[in-house]
């Protein structure tokens, strides 16, 4: 049985860092570096490692991680990782003024964040990610609220939303967009201990490879192409097989979500589990993950009160669903394989 390496985390993070090399092509940005020495051969493509150190969010409730970006010829701006989400949100203070390359219509956009409705423009531009610049123009939406979640942020010198997500949405994905093999693989690994909020180094890989002696891998059901091409998948869905202490598991739609802190599980199945009274999963109580299929459970953890860590909360009714929170992607190196419609877990000591 595969047991979680929660617990080696600063190994798990040195294995990752030692993958980064000195130095990178002049086509890169000083921020990124290509991994495997920077061969760029057919055999071996350019894996592009973005740093991506982990904060306290904004109420003290978990830990994200934090990327640079562009939009058009603007300067780096931080935002939060968010696979939860598709498409990139700006906030007010990004940038001073509208930068070249970067327009901003009419049209209005309203996107949800912490379960409240943020409002914005739609507006459209290039974006560049670890030196990488998109194919094309790309929408996104340019805030224009004051909502506790975009202050909380912009207090902490974070200016956005990545949303990286599989599924269809009015905006795009930015990774989606990337060329070559950049646009079709990534990989999400946060760093630090959420435990006592420590910060950490954690790599969003651009380009991953495929991952070698996976842990799981969940297969993601189709949703078509884009306007362009790219293949789309419903990233809500993948097929986990959840166990609760000693109730029967059950498989159900499961979502992967880099931005949000405590595991939020729902449905009439799970009204065996044992909760408070706040709805929160009994602290000390086994939860296991596994693929379909698989005789092995892939993650395995004891409820908590910690998010981004073991904070589990249920609702025990409507239709059965479980949002994993970023815990995961603390514990293994979360891959993306768009071609194939395939999430994956991995050791990140074998990464």
């Amino acid at each position: 049985m595969h047991v979680s390496p929660r617990r080696l985390v600063a190994c798990a993070a040195a294995a990752i860092t030692a993958l980064s090399v000195t130095s990178a092509p002049p086509a890169l940005a000083d921020d990124s570096a290509p991994l495997n020495g920077g061969e760029t051969s057919a055999s071996q493509p350019v894996q592009i490692n973005v740093p991506m150190p982990t904060v306290t969010a904004p109420g003290r409730e978990g830990m994200n991680g934090i990327v640079e970006i562009r939009v058009g010829r603007s300067a780096p701006f931080r935002v939060m990782v968010d696979t939860g989400s598709v498409g990139l949100r700006v906030f007010p203070g990004a940038w001073s003024a509208k930068p070249r390359g970067v327009s901003i219509g009419r049209d209005r956009l309203t996107t949800t964040s912490a379960g409240r409705s943020i409002p914005g423009a739609l507006g459209r531009a290039t974006m560049t990610i670890g030196g990488v610049t998109t194919t094309r123009p790309l929408g996104f939406q340019y805030v224009n609220s004051t909502a506790p979640v975009v202050r909380g942020w912009a207090a902490k010198g974070v200016y956005g939303i990545l949303g990286i997500g599989t599924g269809r949405y009015r905006l795009t994905n930015p990774l989606s967009a990337l060329p070559g093999e950049a646009g079709t693989r990534w990989s999400v690994h946060l760093g630090g201990v959420p435990r006592t909020r420590t910060p950490g180094m954690g790599h969003l890989i651009l380009g991953a490879q495929e991952p070698t002696g996976a842990a799981a891998s969940f297969q993601l059901p189709p949703l078509g192409p884009d306007g362009y091409g790219a293949l789309l998948w419903n990233d809500h869905a993948a097929p986990g097989c959840w166990t609760f202490g000693r109730t029967r598991e059950h498989c159900v739609d499961t979502w992967f979500d880099s931005g949000f802190h405590p595991m939020r599980v729902k449905g009439a199945v799970f009204s065996r589990v044992r909760t408070n009274a706040g709805g929160q999963v009994r602290p000390g109580t086994e939860i296991s993950l596994a693929d379909a299929g698989s005789a092995f459970s892939a993650w395995q953890f004891r409820a908590g009160r910690v998010a981004s860590e073991n904070q589990v909360r249920l609702a025990k009714k409507g239709r059965a669903g479980i949002n994993t929170g970023n815990a995961p992607y603390f514990d293994y190196v979360v891959t993306y394989d768009v071609v194939r419609g395939l999430i994956t877990l991995s050791d990140p000591r074998s990464s």
